[in-house]
């Protein structure tokens, strides 16, 4: 299983049947939910399988970024 973001790319509000026939799949757990997009955990062939039959939406895996640690750090250790 893995995690990847659902998302509604259709006009205006998407649709209340469609996100309840993604919530019925036993294989497939939300895991967050907002205006466009879920974040799911799933097999991907389900997700293909499911969204195949339903247009206006896409996935993708989701993708974490490694943010860099901007904190200064000292040069060297303390004195003796």
């Amino acid at each position: 299983m893995g995690r990847y973001i659902v998302r509604y790319l259709g006009g205006g509000s998407r649709p209340a049947a469609d996100v309840r026939r993604i919530r019925a799949v036993r294989a497939l757990v939300v895991l967050d939910d907002s205006a466009r997009m879920l974040l799911v955990e799933a097999s991907q062939k389900s997700l293909k399988e499911l969204l195949g039959s339903m247009p206006g939406w896409s996935w993708s895996p989701e993708r974490t970024i490694r943010l860099p640690d901007h904190r200064p750090k000292p040069r060297r250790g303390p004195k003796r």
